[in-house]
Formats: structure tokens, sequence, C-alpha cells
């Protein structure tokens, strides 16, 4: 059995990738869902990497400042023929897509760190209201 990719995403954000998945599609591009949401502790482990354990930096968010935490990002990676997957890939025709969609994408975030397999929507909220939010 395979695990599924969109359990704990929220259902607007759930519709929205829907689409974007189906342009990507349309567009000639394989891609698919590598991860969505991501518990708290499963966030801290990922920001502790390359930073107090092995491995290379692959997050600038600790647990509750990532919209993986809520259910509303997720990250891709391009489906080569054979069934594996890559991160290389068209990631500007892939940002362009997600834009299109009204996601927010990682490619354009500013700062050192850009995050291209990344799309997310925050629907209207703040990562703060968010975690009062989980709070409640």
């Amino acid at each position: 059995m395979t695990e599924d990719k969109y359990a704990g995403l929220e259902a607007g954000f759930r519709t929205r990738i829907e689409t974007f998945e189906a342009k990507l599609k349309q567009a000639g591009i394989h891609a698919k869902i590598v991860q969505g949401y991501r518990s708290i502790e499963e966030q801290n482990r990922l920001y502790a990497q390359g930073r107090t354990a092995p491995g290379k930096i692959v997050t600038n968010a600790p647990g509750g400042e990532s919209w993986h935490n809520y259910g509303l990002a997720a990250d891709y990676a391009f489906v080569k023929s054979d069934g594996s997957i890559t991160w290389n890939g068209p990631w500007d025709v892939f940002g362009s897509i997600a834009r299109s969609c009204g996601l927010e994408w990682g490619g354009d975030f500013k700062g050192k760190f850009k995050d291209r397999p990344h799309v997310q929507w925050r629907n209207g909220k703040t990562l703060a209201e968010m975690r009062m939010r989980a709070c409640d």
C-alpha cells in the first residue's frame, strides 16, 4: 500500500494542487507530490539537518513556522520515464503554473534559500494566526 501524500492537507489547498497537477500534466510535465503535511516534530528534525544533525540544510523553518505544519504546503519532484524521481526539470514552467493556480512558489522566495520544489497557499492567513489556531 502506498502512503497518501495528500493526507493532512487542508481541503481548499488540496483542490488547488489538484488543479495545479492537472495543468502540469497538460503542459507535459510529469511531477508528483513527495511531501505534504508535516508534524511539528518532523519539521524540527528537518530543521536540525545541517545544523545540529548530519546532512544538508533543507529548510529554514523550524516546527510551527512552516506551512507544511498546517496542511498548506507541498513539495514536488519530477518523474522520469522509468518512474524514478529527479530534482532536475523545468522549474520555471513549474513555478509559472503554480502562480497561475494561485499558489506561492518557493522558487520566488527572497533570500539565499530558493525552494523550487515547494508550493504553498496561505489562504489569507499568517503563520502567527495558524499557530494560534493550532492552540485552540
